[in-house]
């Protein structure tokens, strides 16, 4: 099996090490136990992730080992957005493409990893749709009825995001939609909603390479909780 992620930095910059330190945020995402879908504990468990809110690190299961200090600076920006909320108002039941409700967001990750998915569906789910549903099982995933096949995943505990694929016809190639709940303008910035956007395709491609054994070597692909280059 070929096996290669193109991972890079979370955040590389000194801003980020400045603003998005464990030392700066902790105290935010400390109130996070208990709140929002997350079961109270020292340990944050969620998309196959786990943080010790005692000590900040990051165990990520699908890549199976830690995230590094640097690599984990775009998460904890996530999760402290996350925290912002200030009621839990459960999902809405009416789903939302990207463009309406980040339509000024520009997201070079998310957008490369749209056409990675897309170059997949053409070469390898169109084959077997199904295999979709097999990268997902890590991520508890939600069969749902639109397009020819699709799932919900929850990258966080209120906040799902629907992958659909539509195989296509003989004139009309396959193409992919992501989908949130309404409700994710109450939980995330648009900046953070489209991160983990971008990072649930990354982690779509790496459970199938892992899980099925395909090569995507030629598919170019960024796994990072950033979306500025």
């Amino acid at each position: 099996m070929f096996f290669a992620v193109r991972f890079l930095s979370f955040g590389v910059s000194a801003w980020w090490r400045e603003v998005w330190g464990w030392d700066r945020v902790k105290n935010v995402i400390k109130s996070l136990p208990g709140r929002l879908g997350f079961g109270k504990g020292n340990v944050l468990n969620f998309f196959r992730l786990r943080l010790d809110i005692d000590t900040g690190e990051v165990y990520d299961e699908v890549l199976e080992r830690f995230l590094t200090e640097r690599e984990r600076y775009g998460l904890y920006y996530v999760l402290y957005t996350y925290a912002q909320a200030k009621e839990d108002i459960g999902e809405l039941g009416e789903l939302v493409t990207p463009s309406q409700i980040c339509p000024a967001i520009h997201c070079p990750m998310t957008k490369e990893n749209l056409e990675a998915i897309t170059k997949l569906t053409q070469s390898v789910f169109s084959l077997n749709p199904e295999l979709l549903l097999k990268a997902a099982e890590p991520f508890n995933p939600q069969k749902v009825d639109i397009g020819d096949i699709a799932v919900k995943i929850y990258t966080l505990p209120r906040v799902p995001i629907v992958l659909a694929i539509w195989l296509g016809e003989e004139s009309i190639p396959p193409s992919i939609s992501i989908l949130y709940d309404k409700s994710v303008t109450n939980y995330l910035d648009c900046e953070s909603a489209m991160i983990m956007a971008g990072v649930l395709m990354a982690r779509i491609i790496i459970s199938l390479a892992k899980k099925v054994g395909i090569n995507i070597g030629d598919v170019k692909y960024s796994y990072r909780y950033q979306c500025p280059e």
